[in-house]
């Protein structure tokens, strides 16, 4: 676990879960957006996988309070792991998932993509955004708000991208659709519950008539978490064929520059 600053000083940053290839050179940058569980070990594990892969690759706590490991900070500003949920507790799950507003959703990926743009290990050409259930939804929109900082976006079941949320920066996520410049890939699962399938066709509708550059998969053996193998909902088909759809594209994605210093 990182402070996404420069560690040097008693400024306090959100923390965030940091891995990044051995190998000398620079690599394509990556945020992992967390589901309603927080930043799980599951979680960790899929932005070290993509390490592995050659991504260099922040996964920010969006529950946390803001840290520091600057030497002079006291104990209680150094986190140790990030802020998560165990799956059997879905209510308190939930209720931190409600109450994340976008715009501290946008301020914490915003302070990300500030701390990519400084590390010489994360190649220019903006930053991919890989999101599962709540944080997908955060995904697409950072993507729709911050077009020039975005190279591409995969959503995992993205929830609630069509309607309207309490502390939403507009009617819904959708609304700013108009604006996105990157490639979304969006997997659903049939047999989620949570997402209803006029939510689904709404999304496809709308980035249709926009004439983006999208592709909905919908895994007909799938329901909600089907990509979390720490959890019975786990599906190995829809997971590997999502996975390898995610990661081709997160490595070609598009050509924008940073534009946060």
């Amino acid at each position: 676990m990182i402070d996404m600053e420069s560690n040097t000083t008693l400024v306090q940053c959100y923390p965030a879960h940091r891995a990044a290839p051995k190998d000398e050179g620079s690599f394509p940058a990556v945020i992992v957006l967390h589901d309603r569980f927080g930043l799980t070990p599951q979680t960790r594990n899929v932005a070290n996988r993509l390490a592995h892969l050659g991504f260099f690759v922040l996964a920010p706590d969006f529950y946390a309070m803001p840290s520091s490991f600057a030497a002079a900070s006291p104990d209680l500003l150094r986190p140790t792991r990030g802020t998560c949920f165990e799956y059997g507790d879905e209510s308190a799950a939930r209720e931190h998932a409600a109450v994340l507003s976008d715009d501290r959703g946008m301020a914490i990926f915003k302070q990300a993509v500030s701390f990519l743009s400084g590390r010489a290990k994360a190649a220019v050409g903006g930053v991919g955004l890989l999101g599962f259930g709540t944080g997908a939804r955060l995904a697409f929109l950072a993507a729709c708000l911050e077009p020039g900082d975005v190279r591409a976006a995969v959503c995992f079941y993205p929830e609630n991208l069509a309607a309207a949320r309490p502390g939403s920066l507009g009617s819904s996520a959708l609304d700013g659709a108009a604006a996105l410049a990157a490639p979304v890939r969006i997997f659903y699962g049939l047999l989620d519950m949570t997402i209803r399938p006029d939510e689904r066709e709404a999304v496809r509708r709308r980035l249709t008539e926009l004439a983006k550059d999208f592709r909905i998969e919908v895994f007909p053996e799938a329901g909600h978490d089907f990509f979390c193998d720490d959890r019975d909902t786990y599906r190995i088909h829809a997971s590997k064929v999502a996975w390898e759809e995610a990661v081709a594209l997160l490595r070609v994605g598009g050509t924008q520059p940073f534009t946060t210093a």
